[in-house]
């Protein structure tokens, strides 16, 4: 058996893309009455690219193995939304992913690639229906993580005692997909949560992949216990030592010896204090050290629920100081 490093990719890269760019600019030069220095700051190519484009006549023998008529609309509509500045840098390249991943599904690409590589019609190749599918289950899961994190968020700023937790190092929440394999799975706030005028904020929308701390540490809580996909870091104080104790949750202090400057020991410990507790611990205490801030990581199975027991904790600590 000969085995082909040949994807479907490349009849994308080689053949598709230039005919696009070529057809697109040909519409917004005879169509819209671009100039070639326009239509090329608006593909990102060369004047002298544009140039090349607009002198091809392209023939429907040409533009085989797709389809002519397929793409003059494609680039029809992609020049008529460009002219009216309803895409975006981002919105070109998601319309063009698009159109491949379409095209890949039992459309022209998947055909013209199977004719090239008669092997895959034997073995009866359905490698990008299945891609398509497991992909848009992910980008599902994704939404809404991010839509949980984001509501999440919402509850903490709307939550003035919360800034009584921030830590010097300040907070974040991050939220994991299921079955998350690495910190690319887990959503969190870039830059963190940040203390602004006595409230705390945050300054962007939750991400995958950035928060490599709290994503590292939850993800060794998934290892024991994948029901565990979210935490956040507050603030260790005797304030909140005693309202953990009083509401009751289960918690596990890491002592850090001298020695012990690092996340690794951190880490271990987390993950075989789950273990010790049947796969869940409520929080789990850094005591700090030198250099090192005292923090408390509090888990749960979602962004909700934990912003909810934050909040409630930022409420029970700020009505202890009050009584003070």
């Amino acid at each position: 058996m000969v085995c082909d490093l040949n994807p479907p990719c490349e009849l994308t890269v080689k053949e598709l893309l230039p005919l696009l760019r070529t057809l697109i600019a040909k519409e917004l030069a005879e169509s819209h009455g671009y100039t070639q220095t326009r239509i090329a700051k608006r593909l990102g190519v060369t004047q002298a690219a544009v140039s090349g484009y607009l002198t091809q006549q392209l023939t429907d023998a040409e533009i085989e193995p797709f389809s002519s008529k397929e793409l003059r609309e494609i680039a029809k509509n992609m020049a008529s939304e460009i002219t009216m500045k309803r895409f975006s840098n981002a919105d070109m390249i998601n319309n063009i992913c698009e159109i491949c991943l379409n095209l890949r599904r039992g459309g022209s690409i998947c055909h013209a690639h199977k004719e090239r590589i008669p092997e895959l019609e034997d073995e009866k190749c359905n490698i990008c229906m299945q891609l398509h599918m497991s992909l848009t289950d992910l980008s599902d899961m994704r939404r809404a993580t991010l839509s949980d994190l984001t509501v999440a968020v919402s509850m903490i700023e709307n939550t003035p005692e919360f800034a009584e937790l921030e830590p010097q190092v300040l907070s974040n929440i991050v939220m994991a997909l299921k079955n998350a394999k690495g910190v690319a799975d887990v959503a969190g706030i870039p830059g963190r949560l940040v203390k602004i005028r006595g409230k705390v904020v945050s300054l962007m929308d939750p991400e995958f992949g950035v928060s490599s701390h709290l994503a590292k540490l939850l993800l060794r809580t998934m290892g024991v216990n994948p029901e565990v996909r979210s935490v956040i870091n507050i603030a260790y104080n005797d304030s909140v030592e005693d309202i953990i104790k009083r509401m009751g949750f289960s918690c596990a202090i890491f002592e850090r010896r001298p020695s012990q400057r690092g996340e690794e020991e951190l880490f271990d410990f987390v993950e075989d204090a789950f273990k010790e507790r049947n796969g869940w611990v409520d929080v789990v205490v850094d005591s700090g050290g030198v250099g090192i801030e005292p923090n408390a990581y509090f888990f749960e199975k979602n962004a909700l629920r934990l912003a909810d027991r934050i909040v409630r904790v930022a409420r029970l600590v700020a009505a202890k100081k009050a009584q003070k």
